[in-house]
């Protein structure tokens, strides 16, 4: 081939035709020269302030900006010691629930015996169900409790720790060499061998520290066991199971689903060197009920959640998350929400009295106070009562307010102690189970006293024998005597004077009258468990006759029956207080607002970028509202996206282009030049497909087709 043969072949021939990626070069910087400039010498920058940080994240001030510096810091340490409090509840309450599972999994690890020779691998199969994010906790706890009661390293491996066999083992013996401080000299005594350094995947360095310091047991948990290559756990099993004679492997596997599940992805081979047992976690409904009857009900709580919210987190508890730390999530944003926008949440400060709260109050406060609805409601009452004078103080006179605030402050804590008892003594009179946190939301939606539980308490009541009422009142007297401890409620036997004296004494009278049975021999029963009306025959003139009449009662039933009916209405009216949601200032320790909890744990994500893409201003502090859709001010993709919505269902894509670069290109200064704007639009559709907006159409090679429509 000549030359000039060889010279053509090659023309329109680009350097990068051959490369797996296009790399775009502005064209600002096309004639840069190759070598960089000399960097100047700059002082070494001053590390950063964490006080500036700190500050830069201070709560906002509300009341239109007007409020005091002094409540806007104590909202904000309001907000960290209420949550740092109930934070450690939290912990210590998923500790305990964990306790039973580590006592039985340190004694197993401890009590095991490795059968000598035979490759068989002592194995703690830990089923922790459908909670994959407790598992972290659980292996935690369980490597701190190991590491103290077992001599031996405790290794956790995760499934993102192993991606192959060499990783696998390079962070066991990485994490098992690490747990012990050792010097130089004895250091060298198991990373090298025979005068050769051996490589950090080699099990024999693991050898070596185990019999250095005499461990019995080396543990290794895998967290995840489930996410584990199954071929890769297989080739560990029986790497594990042929060190056994020098190396006292102990493992432990965390299983969400069930052991025979697990069983059946593991090689066969590997299954037979396992031999070991099987411990079932608390469940996590279980746990959740726990915690939220201790941080959500309990008396000690510093913050309540109102009924919608609480429902609406159990709903999102069962039908969408299965995890606790996802419920914790909720629980602490509920109480950021609560104390960043409420101004009066100031007023909930435990550690201080009344009279030095009312003091941090601003006019702005009172005027704030007198838009609540609960002195809305408290306003209305005084009305109805006829108390016009007060009503007008309230609404008038900001000292008549500041009355009533202190009232309702001392009082706020003792009215909420009366509804968590009332729920007690109700779930112990129940005959049969009780969902506990059902009747926290009816209690403190204000229908308690018509829920399904209270009438089922009423109507057991009527069919009752007399020894069977008897025991009904013990179980009562009992609650209030001994209190609650998953409500952190005291016994209150010495302030339910009244209630209790009227229940004793019905409890006497029914004793009584069982020992007056007992000697006559007549049984004694209530009205309601016998039949009122008797089925008579009677036959006249060949005719059968069918008339009813009523039963006759003795004396000791009718008795009986009269007690049944006064225990009937001495619970239905203790059953019965007033609405939560009417009391004045619920505002303060009450929080119920399912907005921001529906934006942020329920986002609507498509609304959001539709939202983004039609109105970039919102969001981009460099782009501008100029009233055009198509401005050139606008991203690429928000341009290509408004040109997507006039578009059919068919796109031309050198239509699209052509519009395009007239938008944002041009001979002015401002506009790109066509490689730049070639780039843009490249990126642009790049990302309307990415989000599932548009798809190579099979119809036509050079359209695109469209896959979403605005508000559908």
């Amino acid at each position: 081939m000549s030359v000039n043969g060889e010279t053509s072949s090659i023309t329109g021939f680009d350097a990068s035709d051959h490369q797996p990626a296009f790399i775009f070069t502005p064209s600002a910087i096309e004639g840069a020269p190759e070598r960089p400039a000399k960097r100047r010498r700059v002082g070494r920058t001053s590390a950063p302030d964490p006080t500036k940080h700190a500050q830069a994240f201070r709560f906002e001030r509300l009341l239109n900006g007007l409020e005091d510096t002094e409540c806007v810091g104590l909202r904000e340490e309001l907000f960290k010691r209420h949550w740092a409090k109930t934070e450690e509840r939290i912990q210590s309450i998923l500790g305990e629930s964990n306790e039973d599972t580590l006592t039985k999994v340190t004694s197993f690890v401890q009590d095991v015996a490795p059968t000598e020779g035979s490759g068989i691998v002592p194995t703690g199969f830990i089923v922790t169900g459908p909670n994959i994010a407790s598992q972290g906790l659980l292996f935690e706890q369980l490597s701190e409790r190991l590491k103290t009661e077992v001599n031996g390293p405790v290794v956790t491996l995760r499934s993102g720790d192993a991606a192959n066999l060499k990783a696998a083992l390079k962070q066991l013996i990485r994490d098992a060499t690490n747990q012990r401080a050792v010097n130089e000299d004895e250091g060298e005594g198991f990373f090298e061998r025979d005068g050769r350094k051996l490589l950090n995947y080699d099990l024999e360095i693991l050898h070596g520290f185990v019999k250095l310091h005499g461990s019995k047991r080396a543990i290794v948990a895998f967290q995840d066991s489930e996410a584990f290559d199954p071929g890769l756990l297989g080739d560990l099993i029986a790497l594990f199971s042929s060190w056994m004679n020098r190396i006292p492997f102990v493992l432990l596997f965390g299983i969400a689903t069930s052991i025979d599940l697990f069983r059946e992805r593991l090689p066969r081979a590997a299954t037979k060197c396992l031999f070991g047992a099987q411990f079932d976690v608390e469940q996590t409904s279980s746990v959740f009920e726990s915690v939220f009857l201790k941080v959500i009900a309990g008396s000690e709580a510093p913050l309540r959640l109102g009924p919608a919210l609480v429902s609406s987190l159990i709903e999102r508890q069962h039908n969408h998350v299965q995890s606790i730390q996802a419920f914790i999530s909720a629980l602490k944003y509920a109480y950021m929400c609560h104390f960043y926008a409420n101004p009066l949440s100031v007023l909930s400060d435990n550690e201080r009295d009344s009279k030095s709260l009312l003091k941090l109050l601003q006019s702005e406060h009172l005027e704030a106070i007198r838009m609540l609805p609960s002195f809305i409601k408290l306003v209305e009452n005084s009305v109805e009562k006829h108390e016009v004078t007060l009503a007008r103080g309230l609404l008038e006179d900001d000292k008549v307010l500041l009355r009533e605030v202190e009232k309702a402050l001392d009082s706020a804590t003792q009215r909420v102690i009366t509804i968590l008892r009332t729920m007690h003594v109700l779930s112990s009179a129940a005959t049969g189970p009780v969902e506990k946190i059902d009747l926290y939301v009816r209690a403190f939606k204000g229908s308690l006293s018509d829920s399904d539980t209270v009438r089922a308490v009423l109507d057991s009541i009527k069919r009752m024998a007399p020894d069977a009422l008897i025991a009904f009142i013990g179980r009562i007297t009992k609650a209030v005597e001994n209190g609650s401890p998953e409500l952190d409620l005291e016994g209150w036997l010495g302030e339910e004077t009244e209630f209790l004296k009227e229940i004793t004494d019905i409890q006497g009278e029914v004793t009584s009258l069982v020992e007056e049975a007992v000697e006559t021999g007549k049984p004694v029963r209530s009205q309601y468990a016998i039949h009122s009306q008797g089925l008579r025959t009677t036959v006249i003139a060949q005719k059968v006759q069918l008339s009813y009449e009523k039963s006759t009662l003795s004396k000791q039933d009718i008795k009986y029956t009269a007690l049944i009916d006064r225990m009937s209405n001495l619970l239905k009216e203790y059953f019965t207080f007033e609405h939560p949601q009417d009391l004045f200032l619920n505002e303060v320790w009450l929080y119920d607002s399912l907005s921001p909890y529906k934006e942020v744990f329920t986002p609507g994500s498509r609304l959001a970028i539709e939202q983004s893409l039609s109105a970039p201003y919102h969001y981009l502090p460099g782009c501008k509202d100029t009233g055009d859709a198509f401005s050139s001010s606008k991203p690429a993709t928000a341009i290509l996206y408004q040109m997507y919505l006039e578009s059919g269902s068919l796109i031309n894509v050198s239509d699209i282009w052509t519009a395009f670069f007239s938008i944002v290109g041009g001979e002015e200064s401002e506009g790109y030049d066509e490689r730049t704007a070639l780039m843009l639009f490249y990126r642009g559709l790049a990302d309307l497909k990415l989000l599932g907006m548009v798809k190579p159409s099979r119809k036509k090679v050079d359209h695109l087709a469209k896959s979403v429509w605005k508000g559908l």
